[in-house]
């Protein structure tokens, strides 16, 4: 059963959740540009580059992941060494800060939903609207770092790239892996992963 506002009805939540997020799009890809220019300016020569934006139903703060070819925790020859290399939860890095913008076109998001739809307090699973909630923000946030990527923002590197969700078989992981690394990248995450 789905909880929400009385006030409000299916259609009207529908057309809410079918709005673009251009706007949390720009603001991701204009902290991430932001975000790199700090890293740069910092000496930090990373190879991967993750935006953790939270458990699905608690989409409202970025985190970035970062990690450099010497903090991968086994030698290259090592057989666990692409769990390594691609596994964010392993990483160095994690950085709280500079993604504001972002962050508040999270919460603005969050409370509109919440307005219009709300939550059982004896329910645990997500239902069918806040399920397209989540995924709408995580495909926003996925297409920002799509499009910071396209523009140039991490210049002649090539990271690896992902949107993650820790401890978690989140479909948005594969999706991101797949839109936002090379082929062979690809692969050899997807030989490991799944």
């Amino acid at each position: 059963m789905t909880y929400k506002n009385p006030k409000m009805n299916d259609k009207t939540l529908d057309l809410w959740l079918a709005q673009d997020r251009s706007a949390l799009t720009r603001a991701v890809t204009e902290s991430v540009r932001d975000h790199v220019a700090s890293l740069e300016s910092r000496g930090i020569d990373f190879y991967g580059y993750a935006l953790l934006p939270g458990e699905p139903y608690d989409i409202n703060r970025l985190v970035v992941a970062v990690n450099c070819a010497s903090d991968i925790k086994v030698e290259a020859d090592h057989y666990k060494y692409i769990y390594y290399k691609y596994s964010v939860d392993e990483w160095k890095y994690w950085e709280r800060e500079g993604f504001d913008k972002v962050n508040r076109q999270l919460v603005d998001a969050n409370a509109a939903f919440s307005s219009m739809h709300s939550k059982s307090n004896t329910r645990c699973q997500m239902d069918e609207y806040e399920i397209r909630h989540s995924n709408a923000s995580l495909e926003a946030i996925l297409r920002g770092l799509e499009i910071a990527k396209g523009d140039g923002v991490f210049g002649t590197k090539d990271p690896f790239l992902a949107i993650w969700i820790s401890d978690s078989g989140h479909e948005i992981i594969n999706r991101s892996v797949g839109r936002l690394n090379s082929e062979s990248v690809m692969y050899d995450f997807f030989d490991e992963f799944e």
